[in-house]
């Protein structure tokens, strides 16, 4: 019998499951020719489809020893990538490439080694590579996905993962991935339809109603997110990522309790949970501490997050609530800024993709940095007080801010220029998110730059809006009941209505003599004012940007606001500000206290329950109306 003859019923037997008969057959041929690279190659195969990857190894080396050849290298590399080594892998991938560049299998496995490696923007060339010659490989623009998600940007990933189910619409794990990065990527909208999507194709999985059931949480439709993870738990009652987005979307409703109990049934369920279950039960236990912070049991949700943090210390939602919670007590705000740094792991916040460097504290004398915007209007009038104190250190500070703060910004001392977000860039040596400030700064309690007024009104748009104000006598006293709900951010979306309250429910306040309201409420609730519920001036129409606003504030006498960026710009103007917050309020306003170290001038009025608005507007009305009469009093003594 020939060698071709013994390989070929070796072969036969193995492709008809005869697994030992075809070992048998190939140490058969081995031995009558045992010069033949081919045959210990075979044989090799037969040990890699059984996942024997040591083995299979050793044959396709002794294959090599015999008669190099780029396959051999090729299944080396996958012998070796099976059993974890991947830097060896990567080294016989690299073999194959080199003596075949257009080895378009080999330079895939090179790919994923790398990746394995941690060695991420390689991968992702060598993936680009692969698909300018397989643009339709499913399975090379998977992985290219997980590879852009491991950057933290999953918008590209998710573009990623389109492609892939566009390759092979019966590829779950991608439809899966596709819906995840969505929502990731703040698009429920987007992430929904994929799911319906992926549904259609036949795709039947319980991690893709998980996903489903968060778009909806995302986009506010919480009966319908419960109905989903219910169908998600039938269908496989110990899933727990369907427990997780159960226990988020219980505390999204208010009902923190039920969440609690919610995660603590599905904690009994999994007391020595598998690996796979591991990081989904670290999300419940981080949503039981969430819920435990939203009712106001501070210090039993930083131990409860502190547990799941321990469960999973790459979860970076995690690691933020836990930063949050820690700032939110005032008394451990290094650990909470510092854990707050990984919010840019969670993938809401694009990159911004700078080749200069991301300053952390070094010296920067002589250097020009660019400070640049992160989020919402309030936390950039919040930080951009460290814009000054990074000037100090001798750096040119170019800071970049929204559109509408451009022009307010523009008086910031130590501040060399101030760009519009989108805008083109001038050259800079490095950069500093504002939100990082604090971090870089050590903010402690007693050390938040706290100096007031840090912004300051154009004195001749201070002119020109006094004669929109109403005269005197009496306060005049600026009104803002609601923030943006801002669709498009949907942590932010589900946080508005339970910071924001109907123009209606300030009825009382109308009731105080001596005061001149004046509205500086923008956006739809601005329509309220059709039908107010007491006398409102509204010069709001005419309002161009946050310049505008600062000069009309200058001219008030107080500020009543819910948390919003007119809080944040009263009190960094340095006017009296009387801020009505939600029960579960920020971290920056601390907890169980009525000043802020941020702000001097600004006054908390809490709700005392979730929801309970009036006993926080009674306490503020009755304080409005002491403050009118002093006001009235101080007015008849100068007279």
């Amino acid at each position: 019998m020939t060698l071709d003859e013994m390989l070929e019923n070796a072969s036969t037997l193995q492709q008809s499951g005869a697994v030992e008969a075809a070992e048998r057959a190939y140490l058969l041929a081995i031995s009558h020719f045992p010069d033949s690279a081919e045959a210990r190659y075979r044989r090799g195969l037969l040990h890699l489809a059984e996942s024997r990857a040591a083995t299979a190894a050793i044959l396709f080396r002794q294959a090599l020893a015999l008669a190099p050849s780029p396959r051999f290298y090729l299944s080396l590399g996958a012998a070796l990538e099976l059993d974890g080594q991947a830097q060896a892998a990567a080294a016989a991938y690299r073999v194959a490439v080199t003596a075949t560049p257009d080895f378009v299998e080999a330079k895939f496995g090179l790919g994923r080694c790398q990746q394995m490696m941690g060695q991420i923007e390689a991968a992702i060339v060598t993936y680009q590579d692969v698909l300018a010659a397989r643009p339709d490989s499913s399975a090379v623009w998977f992985n290219l996905g997980m590879a852009l998600y491991a950057l933290h940007r999953p918008a590209d990933a998710a573009r990623a993962f389109r492609a892939a189910v566009t390759s092979a619409p019966d590829n779950a794990e991608a439809w899966v991935n596709l819906a995840f990065m969505l929502e990731r990527a703040d698009q429920p909208e987007a992430a929904l339809a994929a799911c319906e999507e992926a549904r259609a194709a036949g795709v039947n999985r319980p991690t893709l109603l998980v996903n489903q059931a968060s778009a909806l949480r995302a986009l506010g439709r919480f009966e319908a997110a419960l109905a989903v993870c219910s169908e998600a738990l039938r269908e496989a009652p110990g899933e727990a990522a369907a427990y997780a987005t159960l226990t988020a979307t219980l505390s999204d409703m208010g009902h923190h309790d039920r969440a609690i109990a919610a995660a603590d049934l599905a904690l009994e369920h999994h007391p020595d949970p598998a690996p796979a279950d591991r990081a989904g039960l670290a999300r419940i236990v981080g949503n039981k501490g969430l819920a435990l912070l939203y009712l106001g049991r501070l210090e039993e949700a930083i131990v409860t997050l502190r547990e799941a943090v321990a469960a999973n210390p790459a979860d970076a939602d995690i690691a933020v609530n836990l930063g949050l919670a820690l700032l939110s007590s005032g008394t451990h705000m290094r650990e909470g800024f510092a854990l707050f740094e990984r919010r840019r792991e969670q993938g809401a916040t694009a990159p911004r993709g700078f080749s200069e460097a991301f300053w952390q504290g070094e010296d920067i004398a002589g250097r020009t940095i660019l400070l640049h915007a992160e989020e919402g209007f309030g936390d950039t009038l919040q930080f951009v007080r460290y814009a000054p104190l990074v000037a100090a250190r001798g750096a040119r500070v170019i800071l970049e801010v929204p559109p509408p703060l451009v022009r307010l910004c523009a008086g910031l001392p130590g501040v060399t220029q101030v760009v519009a977000t989108g805008a083109a860039l001038p050259a800079f040596d490095c950069h500093c998110p504002l939100l990082s400030l604090p971090h870089v700064f050590g903010t402690t309690l007693e050390t938040i730059p706290a100096a007031i007024p840090y912004l300051a009104a154009d004195p001749a748009l201070v002119r020109e809006w006094a004669t929109r104000l109403p005269p005197g006598p009496g306060l005049r006293v600026g009104l803002v009941w609601a923030g943006h709900a801002q669709a498009q951010r949907a942590y932010a979306h589900r946080v508005d209505p339970r910071r924001s309250l109907p123009l209606a429910a300030l009825a009382p306040l109308g009731a105080v003599p001596g005061i001149a309201f004046v509205s500086l409420q923008k956006g739809p609730p601005a329509n309220e004012l059709a039908h107010p519920p007491f006398t409102i001036n509204d010069p709001m129409a005419e309002v161009r940007d946050f310049a505008d606003t600062a000069a009309l504030i200058a001219g008030l006498d107080l500020v009543i606001s819910v948390d919003t960026a007119v809080a944040h710009l009263a009190g960094a103007l340095g006017k009296p500000v009387w801020m009505l917050s939600r029960f579960d309020a920020c971290w920056r306003w601390l907890r169980a206290r009525s000043d802020s170290p941020w702000y001097p001038t600004l006054r908390v009025y809490r709700q005392p329950s979730p929801g309970e608005w009036a006993p926080a507007i009674a306490t503020l009305t009755a304080d409005l109306a002491r403050l009118a009469r002093q006001s009235a009093d101080a007015t008849a003594r100068a007279a």
